[in-house]
């Protein structure tokens, strides 16, 4: 387990911060890819890169030891959990915009929420509550079910949260006895044989200047998993996780200038809803001493 470190705010924020420009770069940079290669082979690559990244930093600095578990069980399940939700990702990515898509993976601070007094026992107060509820009006306002604006990929981006808030559920359960290198190291494997399996019969051989996209993609999203872990080192979570919503403004940025992308207006008001609302759910809360070795699970990007 890491040791505990002396709280630094400014430095934790330092750290979300900088996990949040590399997990947009990395959106971006799988949004561009699947516009030439499969979603399988992205997700294989994906995979693996975050494997071997993560491989190499315990065999490098000494702590190989803290891959070691005792219930493998549990990893395997959160290897299917994340399975989905890495192959979830690049399809939400491909078919809607990138700010919808990523204001639809906010939702995962209220889902955790809505869950947690049943699979968590962790109560809930009622100003919380009307925060959750508040924000899936905004998840439908960004929905929008009609005929000329839905697309499954919505309900994919919106699976990508409930993922996560199934990976940040069962990561608490296990932070007592697996580290956080751990947690992190057996997402992939599951990914990798069941991404194999399709990924290799429609293999597109990518240029040069893709591969180095494919290894920048698995690259930034590994280091910002890593700058979100030594974020919630640094700070409590509920001082610093409300920093991971500046994705939002990278996005934004993003979309409008490579893919000349503007937000409807009621787009942004439904934004603006689940951004408040999982705001406040993320720093009014139950604080669990577990959701600070936990935060590895982050989405945007897994």
């Amino acid at each position: 387990m890491p040791t505990r470190v002396k709280e630094n705010t400014v430095l934790g924020i330092a750290y979300v911060l900088a996990g949040t420009i590399l997990f947009s770069l990395a959106d971006a940079t799988g949004k561009w890819l699947t516009a030439s290669y499969p979603l399988m082979q992205i997700t294989w690559m994906r995979s693996v890169t975050g494997l071997v990244l993560i491989g190499l930093f315990a065999i490098v600095s000494g702590r190989i030891r803290q891959l070691s578990t005792r219930r493998p069980g549990w990893h395997l399940l959160r290897g299917f959990l994340s399975a989905a939700t890495i192959f979830f990702i690049f399809y939400g990515l491909k078919y809607i915009p990138i700010a919808e898509y990523v204001s639809l993976t906010f939702a995962a601070p209220l889902i955790l929420a809505l869950l947690s007094p049943w699979l968590l026992g962790e109560q809930v107060s009622r100003e919380s509550w009307i925060a959750i509820i508040a924000g899936f009006i905004g998840v439908v306002i960004v929905l929008r079910p009609t005929p000329d604006h839905f697309h499954i990929a919505h309900l994919a981006a919106l699976g990508v949260a409930a993922f996560i808030a199934g990976l940040n559920i069962t990561a608490r359960y296990l932070a007592d006895t697996e580290s956080a290198l751990a947690l992190n190291f057996y997402l992939y494997p599951v990914n990798i044989v069941l991404a194999a399996y399709w990924a290799i019969p429609g293999w597109i051989a990518p240029t040069l200047i893709d591969w180095l996209l494919f290894i920048g993609l698995g690259t930034c999203a590994t280091i910002a998993l890593g700058c979100f872990i030594q974020g919630v080192r640094y700070a409590m979570p509920a001082k610093v996780m409300p920093i991971d919503y500046a994705r939002m403004v990278w996005m934004l940025a993003l979309g409008y200038f490579i893919w000349d992308e503007i937000p409807a207006a009621i787009t942004w008001i439904g934004i603006g809803i689940i951004i408040i609302s999982g705001i406040y759910v993320v720093r009014h809360g139950k604080k669990s001493a577990a959701l600070e070795v936990t935060q590895e699970t982050r989405a945007g990007g897994l």
